[in-house]
């Protein structure tokens, strides 16, 4: 009599996996499973075998169970699977090249693949706020930070005058927060509210490097950025104020061009620096 059910501990033994996997996998839906009437106890078809093995070869790649999620309940698996993938590899690529980053300093030689530019930013009147934030908390800080200054832009009805910068006055670990500005441009003088305040971004030189979207979200690459800029702006300028991450309009938007700048102002004989 051929079997229609399964246990867990039945999946759990065909796919190679511990029962609390399996229960886990179900619960969280990437397993069709059905309770028992008289039991409660779960039960599967055949085919859960064959996709608790999926998951668990997908989790080797470290995916998450979300991405899993959508994977495996595409119309077109293999589709789903190539998306994820493709940025992941990405990724993989950018933190590659932060470890060949990091072994050209050790050697004494920097040597970062990215193309410096520079430039002359003009005097800017910004609404910053100013706070502290580990490593791990930087993104969710950094975007909290910037809707609170577009709600007050949108609230006193004052544009936008240009794009929005995060400074970076200490340098954040995962254990030791470090202190960062996110300022919003604006056109005219507003009502600043409490925790915020209006300043006056003076006329500087500073040297860039323009990242695309998967670049941005590497954060051993955009570290690797930073600390290869202050190296690298020796030969246009003498460093001369806080390292900053310009968000350009295209931020979010997985564009082939730029979306981000991280920037050093720099001090040039002729100029000078106002940072």
């Amino acid at each position: 009599m051929v079997m229609s059910t399964l246990t867990t501990l039945q999946v759990a033994q065909a796919a190679r996996l511990s029962a609390k996997a399996v229960r886990l996998y179900a619960d969280r839906g990437l397993i069709a499973m059905t309770r028992a009437p008289a039991t409660g106890h779960r039960e599967f078809r055949p085919g859960a075998v064959d996709t608790a093995r999926q998951i668990a070869l997908l989790r080797t790649l470290d995916l998450s169970l979300a991405q899993i999620g959508e994977v495996l309940g595409a119309d077109d698996p293999v589709s789903a699977f190539d998306a994820v993938w493709a940025g992941r590899r990405q990724r993989l690529a950018e933190t590659l090249a932060a470890g060949t980053y990091a072994r050209s300093v050790l050697a004494g030689c920097p040597t970062l693949d990215v193309g410096i530019q520079s430039r002359q930013v003009q005097e800017q009147l910004t609404l910053r706020w100013t706070g502290v934030a580990t490593l791990g908390d930087l993104p969710a800080t950094i975007r909290d930070a910037t809707t609170m200054l577009f709600g007050v832009l949108h609230e006193q009805s004052s544009d936008l005058a240009g794009s929005p910068f995060v400074a970076y006055h200490e340098r954040a670990t995962e254990s030791g927060p470090g202190r960062v500005s996110v300022h919003v441009p604006v056109a005219a003088p507003l009502r600043p509210p409490v925790s915020t305040t209006l300043a006056v971004e003076p006329a500087h030189d500073e040297v860039f490097v323009a990242l695309t979207q998967a670049e941005a979200v590497a954060q051993p690459f955009v570290v690797s950025v930073h600390d290869y800029l202050r190296a690298g702006a020796l030969e246009a300028g003498e460093p001369c104020g806080d390292d900053r991450e310009v968000y350009l309009p295209a931020w979010g938007h997985d564009d082939v061009g730029p979306v981000m700048e991280v920037a050093v102002p720099v001090r040039r004989v002729a100029t000078g620096c106002g940072a």
